[in-house]
C-alpha cells in the first residue's frame, strides 16, 4: 500500500523523483518519460506565450537538466531546445523563466553534455538583456569556463572563435545605435579583459580585440580599454603588495602564546596562520611568469596612435577622456618611438598653469618625447613650458612644476633645449624655494653629462670641463645612435661563456679523471708559515711614485736652489713660497693622473671594440649560438620589464610635481587617515559592563572575599535579620529581573 501511495505521488514531486532516478535510472525510466511528455507538451503552450511566467516549465526544465546524464538518447534534443528559445525570445522572456534556462544550460555544460563552442556565443548574445543578476551569472560562467578550457593546453580553436565573436559585437556597436549591443560589447571588452590579467588570453590576438575597443563610440568600452593598456601591470603590483601585507606574524603569535592563556580558539587561529604562510612560501618557489605590458603587443602601434590622435583632435568626448587618449598616445610614442609630429602641437594648447589636471599634460609630453623625435617638434613646446610656467609672475610651485617638465623632456631629446634658454633656467638654482631650486639644479646636473657646453662656465662643474678639454664627451647629433660594431649582442654571447667559465674554475678534479701528472700542475705546499709574495704592477707604480716623492732627486735640488735666489730677491715668506710650490705639485699630478685615467679609459674602449670585431670577423655562430643569444637577449629585456636595468617608460606625476612640503589630499585620502586615527580611539558612551576594564569594583572584589572577612559587615548582619515578608520582596523583585534580562 505504502509503494502504490509513493508511485501515486511521484508525478507531482519532482525533487523526490529526481533523487530516485540518479539512484536506479533503469527502475524509473517510465516515470521520467512521462515528465518528459509533459514537458514538451508544456514547451509548445510556453511558445504561443513566451513572455508569460511558466514556473511549471522551469521546474520541468531543472528536472530534466538534473536527470539527462542518466538518459542521453531520451534527451538528446533538449539541449538545442533551450538554446533556440533563448536565441528567439531572450529579450522578451520573464526574467525568472530565463534564468532557470541559463541555469539549466550551464549545469548541462558543467556535466559535459553541450560543448562551449555552442554556449559561449549564445551567451554573449545574451548580455542583450536588461538583467543585472543575469549578466553576473553569465559573466563568472564565461570566465571560469575558457579558463577551464586553456587550464592544461591552449585551446586555440575556441579562443580564435570567441575574440572573433567580440570583435563582431565591437563592431556592430559602430553600425547601429542599440543600447542593447553597446552593454554585449562591454561585457565582452571585461571578458577579454579579466582573462588577459588572469594570463589565460595573453596573446596578440586579444591586446588587438582590446585595442579595437578604443575607438568605440561608446565611451564606458573606450575608457575600459584605455585604461586596460595603461595599468596592465599596475593592478598586479598592488594585489601583491596588498598579498604581503596581509600575511600574519607567525612569530609574535607564538611569542604571544607563551605567556598568555592557551585556549582552542587561539590554537586554531595559530594553525590556521602557519597553513596561510606555508601557502605564500609554496607559491614563492613556483616559476615567475613575467607578463609584458599590452602595449608590446600591439600589431601596429603607428596606425593605433593615428586613430587614436584623431579620435583626440575630434574633440567630441569629455575632459577627463581625453586625458586619457592622450596619456596613453605618448606611452605608445614613447615605447615604441613612433613620430607623430601633430601630437605635440595639440599639446601646447593645454600648456597653461591655469588648465585643469595640467600636470598630467606634462607627464603625456615628457612620455611622448624620444631621441627620434625632431627637435624642430619638441623645441615649441619646451618654450611654451618656459614661458607660461617659468616666469616671475607665476607662484613658486608652478616654476617648479615648469622646470620639471622640461627636465624630463630634455633627458629623452636633449636637443630640443636651446642654449640661451637653458641658460636663462639655471640662474634659478639659487632660489629661495626648495622646489624650484632642485629643478634648476637638476636641469645643470642633466647637462652636465649630456652636453656641457650649453652651459655656462660657472655650471659646467670640474669633471665635466676636463671632459671638454681632453674632448672625452661625444654629443650625438639627430638621428645618430652610435657605431655598432659586428653582430649587434655578440658581446653578451662571449661575456657569458666567461662567465661560465669563472664558475667552473674553482671546482677541483677528481683525481681519476686527470690523464697524466705532466700536464701542467704543479705542487704547492701547504705550510702556514710559507706566503708567496706576487708583486702586482699596480703596487709597485704606487710604491715607485711615494719612493720618488720622499727621495730628492737632482732636479729638485735645483728646483729649491731657484727658489730660494728667488726668495732673496723678491722677499716672499716661507710659508707662502711653501704654499705656492704645494698647489703648483698638486695641480700638476692632479691633471697627469686624470689625462693616465682618461687614455686607460680609452684604450679599454678600443680594446672591446676590436673584440668585437674580432669575435665578429672569426667566429662561426652556430645554431646553438643563434639560440643562446636569443635566450641572452630575451633575459635582458625580462630584466628590463620588471624595471632592474631599464629607463622609465612611464612618467609618474610626483616626478613633475617635484618636492612639497605637504601635498594637498584628496576624499579618499582624508578620510582613510580620519579612519587611522580612529582605530585605537575607545568609542563614544558609557564604560559599563565593558569588561576592557582596569579593575573590578568593590562590589566585585566583595563577593569574592572570604565569608569571615566580610561576616561583621552591616549587609550580611541585616540580611540574616530579614523578615519572611522581605526576604519574599527580594526573591520576587530577583525573579522579575532574570525575566527581564532574558526578553
Amino acid at each position: 500500500m505504502g509503494r502504490r501511495n509513493r508511485a501515486a505521488l511521484l508525478p507531482t514531486q519532482l525533487p523526490q523523483l529526481q533523487n530516485l532516478i540518479k539512484r536506479d535510472p533503469v527502475s524509473y525510466k517510465a516515470e521520467f518519460l512521462q515528465q518528459y511528455r509533459h514537458y514538451q507538451s508544456t514547451l509548445s503552450i510556453f511558445c504561443l506565450k513566451p513572455t508569460e511566467e511558466a514556473k511549471e516549465l522551469c521546474e520541468l526544465v531543472t528536472f530534466i537538466s538534473q536527470v539527462s546524464s542518466c538518459y542521453p538518447q531520451d534527451t538528446a534534443e533538449f539541449p538545442q531546445q533551450i538554446i533556440d528559445l533563448l536565441q528567439e525570445h531572450c529579450i522578451v522572456l520573464h526574467p525568472e523563466v530565463r534564468k532557470s534556462f541559463v541555469q539549466a544550460l550551464i549545469l548541462l555544460r558543467n556535466k559535459q553534455v553541450i560543448d562551449n563552442s555552442r554556449l559561449l556565443p549564445l551567451f554573449f548574445n545574451l548580455f542583450k538583456c536588461r538583467d543585472k543578476a543575469l549578466r553576473e551569472l553569465l559573466y563568472n560562467h564565461i570566465v571560469n569556463d575558457i579558463k577551464n578550457a586553456n587550464l592544461k593546453a591552449k585551446n586555440n580553436k575556441l579562443n580564435r572563435s570567441l575574440q572573433t565573436y567580440v570583435l563582431t559585437i565591437l563592431e556592430s556597436v559602430k553600425t547601429g545605435n542599440s543600447d542593447e549591443n553597446a552593454v554585449a560589447a562591454k561585457k565582452g571588452v571585461d571578458v577579454c579583459v579579466d582573462l588577459y590579467q588572469k594570463n589565460v588570453w595573453d596573446d596578440a590576438k586579444t591586446v588587438s580585440v582590446i585595442a579595437e575597443a578604443c575607438f568605440s563610440p561608446v565611451s564606458k568600452i573606450a575608457v575600459t580599454a584605455i585604461r586596460f593598456f595603461l595599468h596592465t601591470n599596475d593592478d598586479e603590483d598592488d594585489q601583491a603588495s596588498e598579498s604581503e601585507d596581509d600575511m600574519p606574524d607567525v612569530r609574535k603569535m607564538k611569542q604571544a602564546a607563551q605567556y598568555s592563556g592557551k585556549s582552542k580558539a587561539k590554537s586554531r587561529k595559530l594553525e590556521a596562520a602557519k597553513k596561510k604562510v606555508k601557502r605564500k612560501n609554496k607559491n614563492k618557489d613556483k616559476a615567475e611568469a613575467f607578463n609584458f605590458s599590452a602595449l608590446h603587443l600591439l600589431n601596429d602601434p603607428q596606425g593605433f596612435a593615428e586613430k587614436l590622435y584623431s579620435k583626440l583632435a575630434a574633440k567630441e568626448d569629455r575632459w577627463e577622456v581625453r586625458l586619457l587618449r592622450m596619456n596613453l598616445i605618448s606611452r605608445v610614442i614613447g615605447i615604441h618611438q613612433l613620430s607623430l609630429l601633430g601630437f605635440y602641437t595639440t599639446l601646447i594648447k593645454y600648456l597653461q598653469p591655469s588648465q585643469r589636471d595640467v600636470t598630467r599634460v606634462l607627464v603625456a609630453a615628457a612620455q611622448a618625447s624620444h631621441p627620434l623625435v625632431p627637435p624642430d617638434a619638441l623645441e615649441p613646446v619646451v618654450k611654451a613650458i618656459a614661458n607660461n610656467f617659468v616666469t616671475d609672475r607665476v607662484a613658486n610651485e608652478v616654476i617648479a612644476v615648469g622646470l620639471n617638465g622640461i627636465r624630463e623632456i630634455c633627458a629623452r631629446q636633449p636637443l630640443a633645449m636651446d642654449e640661451t634658454l637653458l641658460q636663462d633656467l639655471t640662474q634659478y638654482k639659487n632660489h629661495r624655494d626648495k622646489g624650484v631650486l632642485m629643478g634648476a639644479r637638476s636641469l645643470i646636473t642633466l647637462f652636465r653629462e649630456v652636453n656641457p657646453e650649453m652651459l655656462l662656465r660657472k655650471d659646467r662643474g670640474r669633471a665635466a670641463v676636463q671632459r671638454l678639454k681632453d674632448g672625452s664627451i661625444q654629443t650625438l647629433q639627430f638621428g645618430e645612435t652610435g657605431n655598432s660594431d659586428g653582430l649587434q649582442g655578440i658581446e653578451m654571447l662571449d661575456a657569458a661563456e666567461k662567465a661560465e667559465e669563472e664558475a667552473w674554475k674553482d671546482w677541483e678534479i677528481d683525481e681519476d679523471s686527470s690523464g697524466s701528472d705532466d700536464e701542467g700542475w704543479v705542487d704547492v705546499s701547504d705550510d702556514e708559515n710559507e706566503f708567496v709574495k706576487v708583486a702586482m704592477s699596480d703596487d709597485e707604480d704606487d710604491e715607485d711614485e711615494d719612493r720618488k716623492k720622499k727621495e730628492p732627486t737632482e732636479s729638485s735640488e735645483v728646483d729649491g736652489a731657484e727658489n730660494a735666489e728667488a726668495q732673496r730677491k723678491r722677499r716672499i715668506g716661507k710659508r707662502q713660497l711653501k704654499k705656492l710650490r704645494e698647489d703648483q705639485e698638486n695641480s700638476e699630478e692632479a691633471r697627469e693622473k686624470l689625462r693616465q685615467e682618461l687614455a686607460a679609459k680609452r684604450a679599454a674602449d678600443e680594446e672591446k671594440r676590436q673584440e668585437r670585431l674580432a669575435i665578429a670577423s672569426t667566429r662561426i655562430l652556430t645554431p646553438a649560438d643563434f639560440a643562446k643569444l636569443n635566450e641572452l637577449k630575451e633575459n635582458k629585456e625580462i630584466e628590463m620589464a620588471t624595471g632592474k636595468r631599464a629607463a622609465e617608460e612611464e612618467v609618474s606625476e610626483s616626478t613633475i610635481l617635484g618636492p612639497r612640503k605637504k601635498a594637498k589630499m584628496d576624499y579618499e585620502a582624508r578620510m582613510a587617515s580620519i579612519e587611522e586615527g580612529r582605530a585605537d580611539r575607545p568609542k563614544f558612551g558609557s564604560k559599563k559592563g565593558s569588561k576592557e576594564r582596569g579593575s573590578t569594583t568593590n562590589r566585585e572584589k566583595t563577593r569574592n572575599k572570604n565569608f569571615m572577612m566580610v561576616a561583621h559587615k552591616w549587609q550580611v548582619v541585616a540580611k540574616g535579620k530579614r523578615s519572611l515578608v522581605d526576604k519574599q520582596k527580594q526573591l520576587r523583585a530577583a525573579i522579575n529581573k532574570q525575566k527581564t534580562r532574558k526578553r
